[in-house]
This record gives C-alpha cells, sequence and structure tokens, in this order.
C-alpha cells in the first residue's frame, strides 16, 4: 500500500456511536434484566449461550466499533473476542450443567461459528473494494 492511498483512506472515528445502537443495548438490558428476574442467576448463563449462538458476528461488531485502522489488527482482535466467549461460555457450562459439556460446546461452536466466521471473516460481508 502505498502513501498516498494512506492518506486518501478516511481516519476511523476514536468511538463510534449511533442512536439506534443504545436503543439496542438499552432493549436488551431491560429484557436481560427481565429475564434474571424470572430466572435468576441461571438467566446469564442463558443470556451467555444466547450470544454465544452469534459468537463471531458479535466479535466482528465489537472489532468493528474498535478505533483500530487496519482490518488486519480488527481482525486479531474479533479472533481475540471469540476465544474469550469461547471461554466464558465453556467454564459457565461447566458449572452449570453436568455430562460432557465440553463435546457440546465443542460441537456448537462447530456448528454455529462455521458459517457465521466464514460470512463476517473469510469471505469479507460488507467490505468495500
Amino acid at each position: 500500500m502505498s502513501a498516498s492511498s494512506a492518506s486518501n483512506r478516511p481516519s476511523r472515528p476514536l468511538v463510534q456511536f449511533s442512536l439506534q445502537g443504545l436503543l439496542v443495548v438499552t432493549a436488551m438490558i431491560a429484557i436481560g434484566l427481565g429475564f434474571y428476574r424470572l430466572a435468576g442467576p441461571r438467566a446469564l448463563v442463558h443470556y451467555a449461550f444466547l450470544i454465544f449462538a452469534v459468537g463471531p458476528w458479535f466479535a466482528w461488531l465489537v472489532s468493528e466499533c474498535l478505533p483500530i485502522p487496519t482490518p488486519q489488527l480488527r481482525t486479531a482482535a474479533a479472533n481475540m473476542v471469540l476465544l474469550l466467549l469461547f471461554i466464558i461460555v465453556l467454564k459457565l457450562a461447566e458449572t452449570t450443567f453436568e455430562g460432557p459439556v465440553v463435546l457440546g460446546v465443542g460441537l456448537a461452536a462447530l456448528f454455529l461459528w462455521t458459517p457465521q466466521y466464514m460470512l463476517f471473516f473469510v469471505w469479507r460481508v460488507g467490505e468495500r473494494t
């Protein structure tokens, strides 16, 4: 990449914010608190499983909100988020459920994450060329 093409690229804002994002986060917190009141601490485990189901999409969204200018570093950050999400959900599942939890979480990651990972990280859906 030459210096002129790097200077033509628009800089990323330090913090990306939108009203729609704020409304979605507020709604998610309200639903989560209502579910927590209904189901107790186990609701946090279920919420973690919901985030786990859309792991690569969640990680991609988190990485796109970071003030990192290069796509490679954002992809690396998204992969770290995915790794942390896998570890957290695995530990939560081990403490909550009995039996071969590692097998269940691993298979869930394989079947749920592979198509999403291909869309967001390999084929780069939404990336402008």
